[in-house]
């Protein structure tokens, strides 16, 4: 029975209630961390900051507190410490799952990614990835925060399974220069550094660069039919990554960039397994001048413009010398100017209206032969939207808040997308909210789904491709304890239609694949979380995640666990030394063979020197756990090997 796996959700939520109940009272370390969790606010619900409990979504929060004690890198890093978020590798590409939503070879398109509130998804793949393809890194970032469910009646399109928003930090949180030093296993070299400085007159700046380097491992891949199995010194990954944020008064302009080349092992698209020279480059550059006044009176109104590009370059060796050397180009421009307005004029209501206008005018694919030259394909189109949306955040009573929204996109060749909200929160008292949620989003068929084709080498296009729509009901309880604990409960069904996927067009290994719309999909399931800043410093979380994701036939997706476990435990600094500890367990997943459960711990040790040195020792898979994730539709492996244990040394100076 299809329920059953939903059975230890109710009785977890039921142990949580008497947690609550039974919780020692409270002292006077404790009090300062429910002030702190009290404080919480966010921006990612409704682009504009709020508490969390008054959000009009379900939202979950890392900061950089715990982050920097784990030894985080990525904002995937910090991603895989909230509750129902799991990460996959293929060895290429990182990919970000939600709700047991994660689909093999997809580039994450589901899930709107944005770093202070501007989006990330670029305009060819609509990808936006969390590992070291995402344009900040982890020591640059003040809190990520997840909003999960549908989020385009603010964001728009992509924004189906949630809003992934990462706060970057300001000058005045990080003054003077800090630079750390890494090397480690595999031949990783990295330095990352950076700057702040604010003063009296309201202006500050942040820079930060971030510069890496890694071999990658010796990956043992017998089914792809190297002389002895291994494939060597195919696993390697560069990145450059550069931050700067300038605010004068209300005015702001920002720049993000990153450049990462991955050397791909798993001999993608049938490339020649084992020989050097396949390889993938992404690049992206995104900037943005915005001038928000603050709150005049009743009103705020704010504007922002952003101008990005992104280019991508792929490199293919094909067959025993003399090979053939094929390559895929794209790139793209866009812009985006937003103007909003926030209206408190009215008693008990808060109002907020916007307009948005977004052009692609370039996105350019290619795919062509070196030698002898042959063009394959060369195409050159554009894409333009524009938006309007509304929300009214009314208090109906002390304790009771109706949050509706509705926004309108019309993008060129489809026809126009409402994507209502409505939220329903109650508010007993000052430490506790229920939330009732409704939704719809949707998602636009991007430029590579609808116009790469390659001639039926590998894949043809698919110019009538439908919008993928989505609903979604969800609740959550959420509470917090005198003594710093702080509870939540998320359950949620979700059904996605005209869902977009890539379908082989025979039965052929080697089969041409096209995307189209093939049905719908149900999800559904919980998260639990559990949270606490104890007396004495000591600071822990765990998660409990039940999911059930299924096609309109009742089969189960591809890459998607029905259960998941993590925790993450911080020690309080005793003479200089502190320790961080995090564990992640994930159920069996389908893919061409059905991958069995995953287990990561991960360990940080940081001894202080002085109040301007550390040096810290780092271990990734510390238990060198053999896991797997399913494998992509561009390899012929079966399941991918995901990363053995490795050691990190970093060393970071303050000045």
């Amino acid at each position: 029975m299809t329920s059953r796996p939903f059975a230890p959700a109710w009785y977890a939520t039921l142990a949580l209630s008497f947690a609550a109940q039974a919780a020692p009272g409270p002292d006077a370390s404790d009090d300062k961390a429910l002030e702190a969790l009290l404080k919480r606010e966010v921006q990612g619900p409704s682009r504009y900051a709020q508490s969390l409990m008054d959000a009009p979504a379900s939202v979950s929060v890392l900061e950089r507190e715990e982050s920097d004690a784990l030894g985080h890198q990525t904002v995937g890093d910090q991603l895989a410490r909230l509750p129902g978020v799991y990460l996959s590798n293929s060895r290429t590409y990182s990919a970000l799952g939600l709700r047991g939503f994660s689909r093999p070879g997809d580039y994450n398109s589901r899930v709107l990614m944005a770093i202070d509130g501007q989006r990330v998804n670029e305009a060819i793949f609509d990808q936006g990835l969390p590992q070291l393809e995402f344009p900040v890194v982890a020591e640059w970032v003040q809190r990520v925060e997840l909003v999960r469910g549908p989020g385009s009646s603010v964001y728009g399109s992509n924004a189906l399974l949630g809003v992934v928003n990462v706060v970057t930090l300001d000058g005045a949180d990080a003054p003077g220069l800090s630079t750390q030093g890494s090397v480690g296993e595999h031949g990783l070299r990295r330095v990352e550094m950076h700057y702040g400085a604010a003063d009296a007159g309201d202006r500050d700046l942040f820079v930060g660069l971030n510069l890496q380097d890694s071999a990658g491992e010796n990956l043992y891949l017998p089914e792809l039919g190297t002389p002895d199995g291994w494939v060597r010194r195919l696993d390697g990954e560069q990145q450059a990554a550069l931050l700067v944020k300038y605010r004068d008064g209300p005015w702001r302009l920002s720049l993000n960039a990153v450049r990462r080349d991955k050397d791909a092992a798993t001999a993608p698209y049938g490339t020649e397994p084992g020989v050097a020279g396949t390889r993938y480059s992404d690049r992206e550059v995104l900037t943005e001048l915005a001038y928000d006044a603050g709150w005049q009176d009743d009103v705020r109104s704010s504007v922002r413009l952003n101008v990005a590009g992104y280019e991508f370059r792929g490199r293919y060796v094909f067959g025993p010398p003399p090979e053939r050397i094929n390559r895929d180009e794209a790139y793209a421009q866009w812009t985006t100017l937003e103007g909003r307005v926030l209206w408190r004029g009215v008693l008990n209501h808060q109002l907020m209206a916007g307009a948005e206008l977004r052009t692609a005018p370039i996105g350019v694919q290619r795919n062509y032969d070196v030698s002898p030259y042959n063009d394959i394909l060369n195409t050159r189109s554009s894409q333009d939207s524009a938006a309007l949306y509304a929300q009214d955040q009314w208090r109906l009573a002390p304790t009771l808040q109706l949050t509706t929204g509705l926004r309108l996109d019309r993008v060129r060749g489809f026809s126009p997308a409402l994507s209502p909200r409505a939220v329903l929160a109650l508010r007993p008292d000052e430490r506790e909210s229920f939330k009732l949620m409704w939704a719809q989003s949707f998602r636009t068929p991007n430029l590579y789904e609808r116009f790469y084709d390659d001639g039926g080498a590998t894949q043809i296009g698919n110019a009538a491709l439908k919008p993928e729509r989505l609903n979604s009901a969800e609740a959550s309880w959420e509470h917090l304890l005198r003594n710093g604990l702080a509870l939540s409960a998320n359950a949620y069904w979700t059904q996605m239609s005209r869902l977009i996927e890539q379908v082989p067009l025979s039965d052929s290994p080697d089969a041409v694949v096209q995307y189209r719309n093939v049905g719908r999909v149900r999800l559904r399931g919980v998260d639990l979380d559990i949270e606490q800043r104890a007396g004495g410093g000591w600071l822990w979380r765990g998660s409990a995640s039940w999911m059930d994701a299924r096609n309109q036939s009742g089969e189960r997706l591809s890459n998607a666990p029905t259960w998941m476990l993590k925790g993450h435990l911080v020690s309080p600094q005793w003479r200089g030394w502190q320790l961080g500890v995090e564990g992640n367990v994930l159920g069996p997943r389908l893919g061409r063979v059905e991958v069995p459960t995953s287990v990561v711990v991960n360990a940080h040790l940081r001894y202080r020197v002085d109040a301007r040195q550390s040096v810290s020792l780092h271990l990734n898979n510390a238990l060198d756990r053999h896991n797997l994730d399913p494998s992509t539709p561009d390899t012929a492996l079966s399941a991918i090997p995901q990363l053995a244990r490795a050691w990190r040394l970093d060393w970071r100076i303050s000045l």
